[in-house]
């Protein structure tokens, strides 16, 4: 049976087990702008597409005043992070999340390309994959909170929510452990529970899931650590910015408009009359009635 796709009310970001067991390290900032950025990707989104992330909504979802500076940086570090995943075919994957971000001048957006060879891997899944909601997601205030709620999402509809993982694995796939040298961020078992562990419990009332956990030892050596995954429903209603940020995406990717016809039509037009429009237009398509895509929405939008 195919999953059900996600409704309005509740924004639901997918990807594949493969991106969720993948072995990276990210800031708590770089994985918001990735969050953001998934929520309009599709497995079969073309080369050419863009994404959109608004700096206003970042700030007002994660309540961070994140200056111009600043966010360039993390940009571009961002734009060199690795992420290591191992395919179902045996071949090891190693890439990029981002390919390029552009920041559109005067309006606090950031152009984001993905990385053709991850972009599979993101969006509606019809198997092997984990969901998670956008809103519980991005104010968790710890990485490894972020990182740990998407690994217990993929136990969440399972029947047996109880799963093992050695310590050394779980180490390398945070990034705490470079799996080449062997150099550990957190050889002493303490300083990772208290780094590490006791941070993620911010799960427990901050989102949908909770989870305990039990030590295995070898000896008096914690080895390898068993979870269990407390699933609750929650859902949560979609927001003005959201919306907008969607739209500016759509426009673009879409209906063929110029960022600056986009951005028009977001500062004079609501939400709900854009869509509205969209729908007719889309209908005016459809039929074949429109030689010109960006020119005629151009019209019926008022942005020419």
């Amino acid at each position: 049976m195919e999953p059900e796709k996600p409704s309005d009310k509740a924004v639901t970001l997918w990807q594949s087990n493969i991106l969720t067991s993948a072995r990276y390290e990210l800031t708590k900032l770089e994985k918001n702008i990735l969050y953001l950025a998934m929520r309009e990707m599709q497995p079969t989104d073309l080369p050419s597409q863009l994404y959109y992330v608004s700096t206003v909504e970042l700030r007002e979802r994660t309540g961070e005043e994140i200056k111009y500076d600043r966010l360039r940086i993390v940009t571009k570090k961002l734009l060199g992070r690795v992420l290591e995943a191992d395919l179902p075919n045996g071949d090891l994957l190693q890439t990029h999340f981002f390919s390029s971000v552009q920041y559109i001048k005067g309006t606090g957006t950031l152009e984001i390309s993905i990385d053709p060879k991850i972009r599979p891997f993101y969006g509606y899944l019809k198997s092997h994959f984990t969901t998670f909601q956008l809103d519980l997601a991005i104010t968790l205030n710890s990485i490894y909170a972020k990182r740990f709620y998407e690994i217990f999402s993929m136990y969440k509809h399972l029947p047996n929510k109880v799963f093992r993982i050695p310590l050394d694995k779980l180490k390398i796939q945070l990034g705490l452990t470079d799996k080449d040298t062997g150099k550990d961020k957190y050889p002493l078992y303490a300083n990772f529970k208290q780094t590490v562990l006791r941070p993620a419990e911010e799960i427990n009332t901050a989102t949908d899931l909770a989870f305990t956990y039990r030590e295995i030892k070898q000896g008096k050596k914690v080895v390898e650590l068993e979870f269990t995954v407390i699933y609750s429903p929650k859902t949560t209603a979609i927001d003005y910015n959201e919306q907008e940020t969607a739209l500016f995406g759509r426009l673009i990717n879409d209906f063929s408009l110029r960022k600056d016809q986009a951005i028009n039509a977001l500062r004079t037009l609501s939400p709900a009359e854009i869509t509205k429009r969209l729908y007719q237009i889309r209908m005016q398509i459809t039929d074949g009635k429109v030689s010109n895509v960006g020119a005629y929405t151009a019209e019926r939008l008022g942005v020419k």
